[in-house]
């Protein structure tokens, strides 16, 4: 059968199980702890970069990448495909999906923790904007909405321990900090919902100039996600490769039910209207 005869709904659900098996063998590989020393150097890379209030944007903007935030979001999602004439079997298929993104998330924090020198993962912390902890709600907000400015600067104490983690030795003992980060949530979700919504407007937005602008900020939005997670240190670097593996994996299935719901919509409309046809020559004179 040659490629051209090959239905595109099929192509999707082709490369979602392409990106699974891909996201297997990673984490095969991940358990067994071939990655753990260039994973610490990457993290030790990252705490080379200077502390901004910035930091404190990405470290507000996490609580929207959370479970009950991306619930909120493929609903909105799949109230969009109704509008856009999908079945609203369509909204179930998404929700599902999604679920079973969270439940993979659930189990690989369960069985695999990573273990991180103490003398590295307060380093890592000080990325996080800590001082935010005890800002007030209204700084919280204005922080949240982008205003960097109103963030407080990090403490001098903070960019020591940055600058000394930096270049610490890996020292593993009994004071290692162990964290349950793989996958990441935050990439998987954003990922998954944002690549959906991306695939949406290529196909259904007219303006090709604001096709263009929101596609691209669709993608920046299902790459940025997480990687802002990664850059605050609050995920490793394996962690966000997995998350991407895994949300987009669900992501090009969940097209390719939106492309098999479009193809059977397709095949009703002209049942439907030779049914009309057949009654209104019944009844006609």
């Amino acid at each position: 059968m040659g490629f051209e005869r090959i239905p595109t709904s099929r192509v999707w659900f082709i490369a979602a199980a392409a990106l699974l098996i891909f996201f297997a063998i990673f984490t095969a590989i991940f358990s067994t702890g071939v990655l753990l020393y260039p994973n610490l150097y990457i993290e030790q890379w990252l705490l080379h970069r200077p502390l901004t209030s910035l930091d404190c944007v990405f470290a507000e903007w996490k609580f929207l990448g959370k479970v009950g935030a991306s619930v909120l979001f493929t609903l909105v999602l799949g109230v969009a495909c109704l509008l856009l004439g999908y079945r609203r079997r369509v909204l179930l298929f998404l929700c599902v999906l999604l679920l079973l993104g969270v439940a993979v998330e659930y189990i690989g924090k369960q069985v695999y923790p990573q273990v991180i020198p103490v003398n590295v993962q307060f380093g890592l912390d000080s990325l996080a904007c800590p001082q935010m902890s005890h800002q007030p709600r209204s700084i919280k907000v204005m922080t949240a909405l982008g205003m960097w400015w109103a963030a407080p600067p990090a403490r001098s104490k903070r960019i020591n321990n940055e600058h000394f983690s930096a270049t610490a030795p890996l020292i593993f003992d009994e004071n290692a900090s162990v964290v349950n980060g793989y996958p990441s949530g935050h990439a998987l979700r954003w990922c998954f919902i944002a690549l959906v919504a991306c695939w949406l407007i290529w196909r259904h937005m007219k303006y090709h100039f604001l096709r263009i602008l929101l596609m691209a900020i669709a993608l920046a939005i299902a790459f940025g996600g997480g990687f802002a997670q990664f850059y605050i240190g609050v995920h490793l670097s394996t962690d966000l490769i997995a998350g991407y593996l895994l949300g987009a994996s669900l992501a090009c299935c969940a097209i390719g039910i939106l492309l098999v719901d479009e193809t059977k919509r397709k095949k009703l409309v002209p049942e439907d209207q030779r049914a009309e046809k057949t009654t209104l020559d019944v009844s006609g004179p």
